[in-house]
């Protein structure tokens, strides 16, 4: 059994004063502003007290506080505290304003400094990290107004317990305010961090917590958006960004003018090739279609007219820059626009961060009644939690049918499911 530490023995009445000041929870938290009017404490001298300290000392020691006029004296047993002057006390008394003078003599740090200097020094570097930028993105504005909240609080937040940690996790908001152009994790990190892998091993959890809180382009559903999507939409590429198609898609790229068309099982476009290439005003697209998975994107044939886009979840920031290009391009042309998806929560949300950010005018296909009912026997039965964010999802008048459905099911269905 572990052996309790033991209490360290007083040798002072200064001592047992601080003691008896710092004990309760506020009386020490005014200590910067106490006056003359802030009144009085009394402490029993118990028999404890004389065998800690000494009767003859302790008593001593309380004679000459009095006569310094830090102990309360006078005449009678209740002003003096004694019952038996010079050798036997009842109680001293002290006054709330002289506590500076006590904490001089003792040589100890006033508990008001010892409690409040990490807040204080936090504080501070709070408004140091504010000043490293002229102006921050709003999430990660509040990501840093979240650390002030919880001072105010009177609480060190988690990350920043760890010097090393917090300068990592400051560093890494710092950076992510600065880029503007999606960046390789390990880059990142190399960067700002001085050390390729701090960032995934020191703050990346943290940092996608933050963004699921505040960022309003990642979606707070870890069922819906996985955590490389989420680090897609706020700057870091964990991956090299790539996006699939199948059909005719018309660009020009280094001086060649290239047609899509001419693989017709598809090809993938890679990031540099989605940032440079330059879209060419003669397309033959009438209908996209973005499919949500991969099985179901490389099973669908190659249609004259149609754009095939795989979108594996959700679109990463460069991506979706590419088809609202490529949207604006095709112009007055009269495309049409759908998006094909698991029949449940993610797809949905899928869906819709497609009509906000994308394609305005996006219909689903393969999302209604009919689809659902088809396909019901592949269905996986959902929790009541589950359906309760389905039920409080506002979705648009196009999917309404598919949410009736799963909410009077309780399942949803794969998409996989229809390649059977």
């Amino acid at each position: 059994m572990k052996k309790e530490k033991e209490k360290e023995t007083r040798t002072s009445i200064v001592q047992v004063i601080l003691d008896d000041y710092e004990h309760g929870d506020t009386d020490w938290r005014k200590y910067p502003n106490q006056g003359e009017n802030d009144g009085k404490r009394s402490i029993r001298i118990v028999q404890a007290l004389y065998d800690e300290i000494g009767k003859t000392e302790l008593n001593r020691q309380v004679l000459e506080l009095q006569a310094r006029h830090l102990l309360q004296d006078g005449k009678g047993q209740k002003i003096s505290g004694w019952y038996t002057r010079g050798s036997e006390l009842e109680q001293i008394v002290y006054r709330l304003s002289d506590i500076p003078q006590f904490y001089e003599m003792d040589g100890r740090v006033p508990k008001y400094e010892r409690y409040f200097e990490p807040f204080l020094k936090l504080r501070q570097e709070l408004q140091e990290l504010r000043e490293r930028q002229q102006t921050w993105k709003p999430w990660i504005n509040q990501c840093i107004g979240e650390l002030e909240k919880d001072l105010e609080r009177e609480k060190i937040p988690k990350i920043c317990k760890d010097g090393e940690i917090k300068e990592i996790y400051f560093n890494t908001l710092a950076g992510l305010n600065e880029i503007e152009e999606p960046v390789s994790r390990r880059i990142f990190s190399k960067k700002f961090l001085k050390n390729s892998k701090s960032f995934q091993r020191a703050v990346q959890d943290k940092i996608i917590s933050d963004a699921r809180k505040f960022c309003q382009d990642v979606d707070a559903d870890e069922e819906v958006m996985g955590n490389d999507e989420v680090l897609s939409e706020i700057g870091i590429e964990t991956y090299h960004q790539e996006l699939s198609v199948k059909g005719s898609l018309r660009f020009e790229l280094a001086g060649n003018k290239i047609d899509t068309a001419l693989f017709a099982y598809g090809t993938i476009l890679n990031a540099e090739t989605l940032k440079y290439a330059k879209l060419l005003p003669e397309q033959t697209i009438r209908k996209i279609i973005t499919v949500e998975n991969k099985a179901n994107f490389m099973e669908m044939s190659y249609d004259e007219g149609t754009l095939l886009v795989y979108s594996h979840g959700f679109f990463s920031p460069k991506e979706r820059l590419f088809l609202k290009n490529l949207r604006e391009c095709l112009g007055e042309q009269g495309a049409e626009y759908f998006h094909t998806s698991d029949l449940d929560y993610g797809g949905i949300r899928i869906f819709m961060n497609i009509k906000e950010k994308i394609f305005p005018d996006v219909k689903p296909l393969a999302m209604d009644e009919e689809t659902f009912f088809k396909y019901q026997q592949y269905g996986e039965k959902r929790d009541e939690k589950y359906l309760q964010k389905v039920r409080d999802t506002d979705v648009p008048a196009e999917l309404e049918e598919l949410k009736d459905c799963i909410l009077k099911t309780g399942c949803t269905i794969e998409q996989e499911s229809m390649l059977f």
